[in-house]
């Protein structure tokens, strides 16, 4: 958990430049594990809402988890109408015209064999 936040940080985080946060002048909060109850606020606004399954970890082992289920396309929690609902109800319409569209690209290019 602690590497596949650091990759995150030293990847995609603004602020993050040889080890030290840019803006604070101090060494990145993530960089050390003694430091495993700090948190930066825009590394966990700006950043981790680009990777929903880190996201989803991160504040797990935080002990900020609520019992809703996530959206497998776009990570937001959401309530399920039944148990095998995977989506929330904007991704599930998005996934289904997918699907159809990828189904009829199909037959039409066994219709024209």
């Amino acid at each position: 958990m602690k590497s596949e936040t650091m990759r995150l940080v030293e990847r995609s985080c603004a602020n993050y430049g040889d080890g030290h946060c840019l803006i604070l002048d101090r060494p990145c909060v993530y960089q050390n594990d003694t430091m495993n109850l700090r948190c930066c606020s825009y590394f966990e606004q700006a950043v981790l809402p680009d990777n929903p399954t880190l996201e989803v970890k991160y504040h797990a082992s935080r002990g900020e988890t609520d019992n809703k289920p996530r959206c497998e396309h776009c990570g937001d929690p959401f309530e399920r109408k039944s148990n095998r609902q995977k989506y929330c109800g904007e991704c599930a319409v998005e996934i289904r015209k997918q699907k159809q569209r990828n189904y009829n690209r199909e037959l039409r290019t066994k219709r024209a064999l």
